[in-house]
């Protein structure tokens, strides 16, 4: 009987431990880490950071001129291609023609790990070509043919 017990408890102890590392880690703009706690807006949304409000312009838009939109805060969306596997403080985003490499302001939030694949409206200021992102974890190799723009992001929804 003691085996079985032992059994049903390490069971349940690790059927905890995979849901506790599944769920994103992340922390609103403007919260305490130990208060953080993403929102889901309807439609199965999950809502990082602050509130998406500002107008949509396309990826490829903000590619073509981005002198244009430099230091402007704008909202963009795109599939997400790669996540920063140490924090999720920098995801890659990309659209039909276009990729943009998308820091989390100030390490205010993180993205989930597991984002990739999944569909993001990223409110976000546009930034002047860089290559800085993460320190321990720096993003993929780019692709010389695709046009990359370098967002600072302020708010993220992923459907």
């Amino acid at each position: 009987m003691n085996s079985r017990a032992a059994a049903a408890a390490l069971t349940i102890a690790l059927s905890s431990c995979s849901r506790a590392t599944t769920e994103p880690q992340s922390t609103p703009v403007g919260r305490p880490a130990s208060s953080a706690s993403p929102s889901a807006a309807p439609g199965g949304t999950l809502a990082l950071g602050e509130p998406v409000t500002s107008r949509l312009v396309p990826l490829a838009e903000i590619a073509k001129s981005p002198s244009r939109y430099q230091d402007q805060v704008v909202a963009t969306s795109g599939r997400v291609t790669a996540v920063c596997q140490a924090m999720g403080c920098w995801m890659e985003l990309a659209d039909d023609a276009r990729q943009a490499h998308v820091k989390m302001q100030g390490h205010s939030f993180f993205v989930p790990k597991t984002a990739a694949g999944h569909v993001a409206r990223v409110q976000a200021k546009v930034l002047r070509g860089s290559d800085e992102s993460c320190d321990d974890s720096p993003p993929p190799k780019r692709v010389a043919s695709v046009p990359k723009v370098e967002l600072e992001a302020t708010g993220v929804e992923l459907d």
